[in-house]
């Protein structure tokens, strides 16, 4: 793949990630919601738009992430529960947490970098 098929993926994905970091707030205002409607629109077309850049990582019949179906241990958990509080901000349930396999095609991936791109993204105003 490309070094501009990666980049324009990142832009997309960098970009719904903006999108949704904007309207997260104004979920709870009824009066905005049709704005909060279309940045959600927004934010999927950008996010397929990235699926669409990156199509080459997933050839037809490629193996997509499946449970491996080992029991998280607690402490993941609580972790897990403590990161969906900070960034809702309001009461939940975690339901399930299950651990998935990565497909061979996805190894390469460094998830460390793509959220450290992620905050810069966000940190930055969108015009």
């Amino acid at each position: 793949m490309s070094q501009t098929t990666d980049s324009a993926a990142e832009m997309q994905l960098g970009h719904a990630l903006a999108i949704i970091h904007r309207i997260l707030p104004r979920l709870d205002d009824a009066a905005r919601a049709s704005e909060v409607q279309t940045g959600f629109q927004n934010a999927i077309a950008a996010l397929k738009n990235a699926c669409t850049a990156h199509g080459s990582l997933f050839p037809a019949g490629a193996p997509s992430p499946r449970p491996a179906g080992e029991a998280v241990a607690a402490d993941i958990a609580a972790v897990i529960a403590a990161a969906v509080a900070v960034v809702l901000e309001r009461p939940f349930r975690v339901v399930a947490v299950q651990k998935v396999t990565v497909p061979e095609v996805l190894s390469h991936l460094n998830v460390w970098a793509f959220e450290g791109r992620t905050q810069i993204f966000t940190s930055h105003k969108v015009r």
